[in-house]
């Protein structure tokens, strides 16, 4: 009997050794969550104006890379949000489709471009405010018409301007703009001709008619000749 609790106390013992206490054992960290980031909330560039074209509707080989807003000449233009002005110039990286442009960086790696701007009332190094006047809409660089050009960029990549605007910009579009929101593919306006061209174009059309006339009238005359000599002959 004496053999038996001596051999039940030592595995008691040997298994107190493989035992920690409460106290010995790490507490585990309480540290927060790690910040989700929060996009940031754009006003809009323009008091008014109605979306002509939607970010991503194709454009024969490309896609468009931004928002437009169609309104008239000279339409102030506003920052969507506080910044620094990083380019204001005609063009952007060697591009001159752009036409009169001006990019502002935001917080967060974001930047917004605004181009064909008739004006640009700012200059790189700037600092502005959310709504602050940057320059007047225009149609310079490639552009068919009036209209306000703006794209955003998040870590130096074209993303979708309209993730960050407040405003519905499907209310008051453009049905246009919004069969190519739908469909994917944007119906281009054709490119207008300019009136000297089409001067040039009657013009040429003119005198196409006037020398036809003159020849016609030329072989008129040398059949009747030829009619009068056989004549003569009979």
């Amino acid at each position: 009997m004496a053999k038996i609790t001596n051999i039940l106390l030592l595995v008691l013992l040997a298994g107190a050794n493989f035992v920690q206490p409460a106290s010995a054992m790490p507490e585990p960290l309480d540290l927060p969550p790690p910040a989700q980031p929060k996009d940031q909330q754009w006003r809009l560039p323009l008091e008014a104006g109605r979306v002509s074209s939607f970010f991503g509707a194709a454009r024969g080989r490309r896609a468009h890379g931004g928002i437009d807003f169609s309104v008239p000449h000279n339409t102030p233009v506003m920052a969507t949000n506080h910044g620094t002005v990083v380019a204001s110039s005609m063009g952007y990286k060697g591009d001159s489709k752009y036409g009169n442009v001006v990019v502002i960086e935001h917080e967060g790696g974001l930047r917004s471009l605004y181009a064909h701007l008739n004006k640009r009332h700012v200059n790189v190094g700037d600092t502005v405010a959310a709504g602050e006047l940057i320059g007047l809409s225009g149609a310079t660089g490639k552009s068919t018409g009036p209209h306000l050009h703006l794209e955003a960029y998040q870590d130096g990549t074209r993303i979708d301007p309209n993730r960050f605007l407040l405003a519905n910009l499907e209310d008051g579009a453009l049905p246009s703009a919004m069969r190519a929101k739908r469909t994917g593919v944007e119906e281009v306006p054709p490119t207008p001709r300019s009136k000297a061209g089409n001067g040039a174009s009657k013009k040429s059309k003119g005198k196409a008619t006037r020398v036809a006339s003159a020849k016609s009238s030329k072989k008129k005359t040398q059949l009747a000749q030829k009619s009068g000599k056989s004549r003569k002959r009979a």
